[in-house]
């Protein structure tokens, strides 16, 4: 899971910087803890290069790896890098996944039936809800994962052989924007978001 610091994440999301690390926070604190319970998850990795995300990961359970590029032009890219380098030296033979930390409708029940699924193929992965960029991408081992993320990253991934799965909604729904958070919050999120956007209403009502 590439995790952003959360004082810099969400840019478009809120004009209000504290509402935008709050949302962003939230987000990342539920889809980290859907993913450890997931029974089909055998370790879980953070990639980050924020202190206060590594110190709330490792209290979770969660094995955190600092980004060994932080100023680059591609700063995912390179924190799933990190990742499945790590997961090449320590777990070469089994399968790998990158999960992104901006779904907070995501749910331990529904990761572990798309993984189970997407065992059955070298790569594969799960179109956003635009359609056009990806969620969660998945390999067989972590030499034969290919990421491609960015703008027209789902097309990306099909070129590079990945089946597209279908997903429901809740693996879909990552949010950058406010309309995305509205979907999101239609298809139900986590405890975390919902208390954040409950706080976040209550302050703009006062």
């Amino acid at each position: 899971m590439p995790i952003k610091p959360w004082d810099g994440a969400k840019s478009r999301l809120h004009t209000d910087s504290g509402a935008r690390r709050a949302l962003a926070m939230a987000f990342a604190m539920d889809a980290l803890d859907a993913v450890l319970d997931c029974a089909e998850v055998g370790r879980v990795v953070v990639v980050t290069s924020g202190d206060e995300v590594a110190e709330h990961a490792r209290s979770a359970g969660a094995v955190v790896i600092s980004e060994s590029s932080a100023r680059v032009a591609d700063p995912l890219g390179a924190a799933v890098r990190d990742g499945v380098a790590w997961a090449a030296q320590e777990h070469p033979d089994e399968a790998v996944a990158v999960i992104p930390a901006d779904l907070p409708s995501l749910t331990s029940i529904e990761l572990g039936r798309l993984l189970t699924e997407a065992r059955a193929y070298p790569l594969a992965f799960v179109a956003d809800a635009n359609g056009d960029g990806t969620t969660i991408l998945a390999s067989q081992r972590p030499s034969l994962l290919r990421a491609g993320y960015g703008v027209g990253s789902a097309e990306r991934h099909r070129s590079y052989g990945a089946v597209e799965l279908q997903a429901p909604a809740g693996l879909r729904r990552d949010v950058d924007e406010f309309h995305e958070l509205l979907e999101a919050q239609r298809i139900g999120v986590g405890p975390h978001t919902a208390a954040a956007i409950e706080r976040i209403h209550t302050r703009a009502s006062v």
